[in-house]
């Protein structure tokens, strides 16, 4: 048996608008203005510390970790606004008949349990979780792929995600990826990272597996 690695935000689930509602009322709280949130959304993929310091327009260690914090607070408050990509759970379902899943984001690990919770997923769909404050580097550093190779004892088959970060960090791992088109990075931007395969949506990744 082996594993698949999913992203979650933009490849399981869609959370563009949770995630930058508790931006903004995390700049609020601080005092900063609110921000547009395509121009929110623009960042995504990121690492939340490095979302935070854009945002920001700071290296302030005190005041990212502050926004990170308040971002948590409030995205327990806009988690109402996520919903789950059409068709996931079923596929979900199919794989785990042949595969052990895992979930490796760059949100952290308890946002990720928050996250599917509000999306509907069951987090017992997946063997492993895996978040960007279980490991020392987040995507696009290979890190949370080889944490959940190690939890698993498994080799990852594919990396599954819908932005750069995953698909240079799948590569890094040396692993097979998959770029889905449901996130905020265009066909041509993907492909330049040259990902095994490109698909509209998760769900047509089985005839790759």
């Amino acid at each position: 048996m082996k594993l698949i690695c999913f992203d979650m935000d933009n490849t399981l689930i869609h959370s563009d608008r949770a995630h930058a509602e508790a931006f903004n009322g995390a700049l609020y709280k601080m005092g900063y203005d609110k921000i547009p949130v395509r121009l929110i959304k623009s960042l995504f993929g990121r690492p939340k510390s490095e979302v935070s310091h854009i945002l920001l327009g700071t290296k302030d260690k005190r005041k990212i970790k502050q926004a990170l914090e308040l971002h948590d607070f409030y995205l327990s408050k806009t988690s109402k606004y996520t919903t789950k990509v059409q068709g996931i759970v079923g596929l979900l379902k199919r794989l785990k008949k042949k595969y052990e899943l895992a979930v490796v984001s760059n949100s952290s690990h308890r946002n990720i349990l928050l996250l599917l919770k509000a999306a509907g997923i069951d987090k017992n769909l997946f063997d492993v979780v895996v978040g960007y404050d279980d490991v020392r580097h987040s995507k696009p550093y290979p890190d949370e792929i080889i944490k959940a190779e190690k939890l698993s004892h498994l080799d990852v088959k594919y990396m599954v995600g819908d932005s750069v970060y995953d698909i240079r960090a799948g590569r890094k791992a040396r692993v097979k990826t998959i770029a889905v088109l449901t996130g905020n990075y265009s066909r041509k931007t993907l492909r330049h990272e040259k990902p095994n395969h490109i698909v509209k949506s998760v769900v047509d990744i089985e005839r790759y597996l």
